[in-house]
């Protein structure tokens, strides 16, 4: 059985849900600051509900959730994807609430990153299935973990072969149809006002910065440094985050690379400015 103190012990950051609850009550209780994340925090989710809090897990994880089994294997089956498959594999994390035709995938997810949460409903508006990890702005949303009590009495469990100490890396056909049904929202939050102005001038200064900052480094940094780049708003901008990430050919991917862009959004919490390169650059020896 797996314990509160595993969860904790293996990156999973937990909210505190009350008895017989589905969703935590608690204000702010989707804010950093507000979950589980320490063996030492045990004691705070003792004889309570727990749901795990995505976008705060190390690494970030997410829920394929099936509100609706059959419309959801058919609605899969049109994007080429077998239902049955992934919730039958070997390292398949699923749970069960107890609730007819509902089931939940948990994954890590791939390049580290958090995801705005994307639902798909049925022309009727029923919902079929739901995209979870993270709000629009950046915040976590919460699954609830077993052996949490559902509202109706019944309990959560495991029923897949894997565990959620080890959890599989998100498919990653379903990552690229996760994209594909943010890509208009996506869209909509890039249209940034830049503080600078697209000028020969600064575009040789960042350009300058970039010189100073290493591609071959870790996943947080990378990705910070091209989020930083996009911040700009600049037409160019994509263009000179692919160059800079090219001069580390050993760790550059296409998909990788065009998956990355896409997740940018200025929208979030707290986003990435160019004053993060600025920092990095003076790191690595750079001089106004």
């Amino acid at each position: 059985m797996v314990t509160i103190k595993d969860l904790l012990t293996h990156g999973i950051s937990l909210v505190p849900i009350p008895y017989g609850l589905k969703g935590p009550t608690n204000p702010g209780w989707n804010n950093r600051q507000s979950v589980i994340t320490s063996p030492s925090q045990e004691h705070l989710v003792k004889n309570m509900n727990i749901g795990i809090a995505h976008a705060y897990c190390s690494p970030v994880t997410c829920a394929i959730d099936i509100d609706d089994f059959k419309e959801s294997r058919i609605w899969f089956a049109s994007h080429n994807i077998d239902l049955m498959s992934l919730l039958q594999a070997n390292d398949a994390v699923v749970i069960h609430s107890g609730k007819v035709n509902s089931l939940k995938l948990l994954y890590k997810m791939p390049l580290g990153m958090a995801m705005p949460s994307k639902q798909f409903k049925s022309t009727a508006n029923k919902m079929i299935v739901e995209f979870r990890c993270a709000s629009t702005n950046g915040l976590t949303v919460q699954d609830v973990l077993p052996p949490s009590i559902h509202p109706s009495g019944t309990q959560y469990q495991y029923i897949g072969a894997g565990s959620i100490l080890a959890l599989p890396v998100l498919p990653n056909d379903l990552f690229q149809l996760w994209l594909n049904l943010l890509a208009p929202q996506l869209k909509n939050s890039k249209k940034v006002v830049s503080a600078t102005p697209e000028t020969p001038r600064n575009i040789a200064d960042l350009k300058a910065k970039l010189a100073h900052i290493s591609a071959d480094c870790d996943y947080v940094t990378y990705r910070d440094i091209v989020w930083s780049i996009l911040s700009t708003g600049w037409t160019c901008a994509e263009s000179i985050a692919e160059d800079w990430c090219r001069t580390a050919p050993d760790l550059f991917n296409d998909t990788s690379f065009n998956s990355l862009v896409n997740s940018y959004s200025p929208d979030i919490e707290n986003p990435i400015t160019i004053g993060t390169l600025t920092h990095h650059a003076k790191i690595g020896g750079w001089h106004a």
